[in-house]
């Protein structure tokens, strides 16, 4: 049985999405990031970096989602794209590095930083652009990102992509990416974890007066 530790976020949504597309046993525990629940001595015992997503099984805890999701496709023989390994390595790499990162600032000069700052956020929105633009190159003959067949690299991507409203993103000159986004939450997987986690509202933190 898995022991599942996280939220309403980015990252959580990653692991979810995995465990509904296989139906894998598995407890949730909600650690409420917003509510403190990663500091308590509880949680830091499992987790000493006080960060989400993580799983337990057999008494190891593994964090980091993308980590998470090559373990558990490695244990299942799920979501692994037949001899395009080493490429989807590169692209886990690629989105815990660029896209996670960049994306992530958007968001934090888009509206919760304490001031604005006009070219720090002009600076990540064209990097989280050119993040759009090679995805979209790479889809342009295929329906998902190692090729023809669903896979982690698929799920990994999918979050941030499905917050590019949010983030004032725009998908106009992204066909392909507009079309793998709509196949991937047509997923029953995709919606139900979607639903799952929505539960759990995330409040943005307040600002400073």
């Amino acid at each position: 049985m898995i022991t599942f530790y996280g939220y309403n976020t980015i990252n959580s949504l990653k692991v979810m999405m995995f465990l509904m597309e296989t139906d894998l046993p598995h407890d949730f525990v909600p650690i409420n990031i917003r509510g403190g629940d990663q500091h308590t001595p509880d949680f830091r015992a499992v987790n000493p970096a006080g960060k989400i997503p993580v799983i337990v099984q057999d008494g190891k805890a593994l964090t980091e989602s993308n980590a998470i999701l090559m373990h558990l496709a490695r244990k299942t023989n799920w979501g692994l794209p037949e001899g395009a390994e080493d490429h989807l390595l590169s692209l886990l790499f690629y989105q815990a590095s660029t896209q996670g990162p960049y994306f992530g600032q958007v968001e934090y000069w888009s509206g919760l930083a304490p001031k604005p700052n006009p070219d720090a956020l002009a600076q990540y929105t064209g990097i989280a652009n050119r993040v759009i633009t090679v995805l979209d190159e790479q889809l342009a003959n295929q329906d998902y990102l190692c090729g023809d067949g669903y896979s982690i690299a698929d799920i990994s991507f999918f979050p941030w992509l499905d917050h590019h409203k949010e983030l004032n993103l725009s998908l106009t000159e992204a066909p392909h990416v507009q079309a793998w986004l709509a196949r991937v939450k047509a997923r029953p997987a995709t919606q139900k974890a979607c639903r799952l986690l929505e539960a759990y509202h995330l409040a943005p933190p307040k600002k400073p007066d």
